[in-house]
């Protein structure tokens, strides 16, 4: 059996025609951007220039409110740290939601420690958020409102624009984790009321190591890195011009496939979860069954150790959960967030379909799954015997 990939809410393999972009300005372009008094570096410069004008136009923002990085890690660091390290409020306040990325969760952690107040908001057993809760959690202290568009494990959109309006009417920042969404889900940031937003390429078939920060003109952080003052102050290093162009051409290949990639990926999902139907395994999908990041299926195989399962099928990339996390043995805090008990959350896997995957790359996966689940589960009916 050749490997089959799915694994896309991992990272993605990058699109052939993000490749082609990219490959010149590792050969015949490779300035520095910052080199500016000569052609190298000017070509270099003006494919930057042309970058910030592109993402900013996809998100609906200003060129100079776009600043690059090397990922969205790094992206919601800058932020979060950044304007916590600009506030003025003796003991500031964040929000947040116990189902967050650990780039948001790990942050507030850190930031605790040094006196920062946060409060992690409970979710509904589909992931979703309680709007009254939410509001209520709100103060005179708080200064950032952090949020995932869309959820990494379960595949959750959130209500961006009623929590940006709820913000926007408390004069409260609002952060937004857009790795999983940027590409795949229109965004405004303006309509939407964002003040500050971070974006990956790896996640929408563009190159790793790459990402940005939006963020809006009137939000004031401070910078992480310190040395050549490099995208407007607040982020030093030799700028990655092959990333930052991978970036934007994923970005505008993913706009102009953006209905067919829906279509094709709609019908691979639930072309997976009919074998599923069609066989003798207990399972259930884990978070909302409508309005959810397409290609994202987390199931519970009901009885079934996911990570027995991911071992003997190592030539089917999938995730028992978070890729960020897998490779620590313990139960994903996000299913722990959402009320599943740890035995049902150990059968959980995370399959995440993508543009390049095909028909009988699904209906191949969803035997060898289900062939295997039932091998363990015969395995434990012998044992108890």
């Amino acid at each position: 059996m050749n490997p089959i990939y799915l694994d896309n809410n991992s990272t993605t393999n990058i699109d052939p025609e993000v490749l082609k972009k990219m490959i010149p300005f590792f050969e015949s372009k490779f300035g520095n951007a910052s080199s500016v008094n000569h052609t190298f570096g000017s070509l270099a410069k003006d494919a930057i220039d042309k970058s910030r004008r592109v993402v900013s136009r996809i998100i609906n923002s200003s060129p100079n409110e776009i600043i690059f990085t090397s990922g969205a890690t790094e992206s919601l660091n800058l932020a979060i740290k950044g304007l916590i390290a600009n506030s003025k409020i003796k003991k500031p306040h964040i929000v947040t939601f116990k189902t967050e990325h650990k780039a948001v969760l790990d942050t507030c952690v850190f930031l605790e420690s040094s006196g920062v107040d946060v409060d992690y908001l409970d979710v509904a057993s589909d992931g979703s958020l309680d709007i009254k809760n939410f509001k209520n959690s709100l103060k005179s202290e708080t200064v950032m409102v952090v949020l995932l568009h869309a959820n990494n494990e379960i595949g959750t959109i959130h209500p961006i624009k009623l929590i940006g309006e709820i913000c926007n009417s408390n004069n409260i920042p609002l952060l937004v984790d857009a790795a999983q969404s940027f590409g795949k889900i229109p965004i405004d940031v303006k309509a939407e009321y964002i003040s500050m937003l971070a974006g990956s390429a790896h996640k929408v078939y563009g190159p790793k190591g790459v990402g940005f920060l939006y963020k809006k003109n009137d939000i004031h952080i401070e910078s992480l890195f310190h040395g050549g003052g490099h995208e407007m102050g607040y982020r030093s290093g030799t700028i990655n011009v092959p990333g930052i162009v991978g970036l934007t051409e994923a970005a505008i290949v993913s706009q102009k496939k953006f209905n067919d990639d829906k279509k094709h990926i709609e019908k691979l999902s639930n072309q997976f979860l009919e074998h599923l139907n069609n066989s003798n395994i207990d399972f259930f999908l884990n978070g909302p069954n409508e309005n959810r990041l397409i290609g994202n299926l987390n199931i519970t195989l009901v009885g079934v150790d996911a990570t027995w399962l991911t071992t003997m099928i190592p030539n089917i990339a999938f995730s028992r959960g978070s890729a960020c996390t897998s490779e620590t043995i313990q139960p994903s805090h996000v299913l722990r967030a959402i009320g599943l008990k740890d035995e049902l959350a150990d059968g959980a896997i995370r399959i995440s379909i993508g543009r390049f995957n095909t028909m009988k790359e699904i209906d191949t996966a969803a035997n060898v799954i289900i062939e295997k689940s039932n091998e363990f589960l015969n395995k434990k009916i012998t044992m108890s015997l």
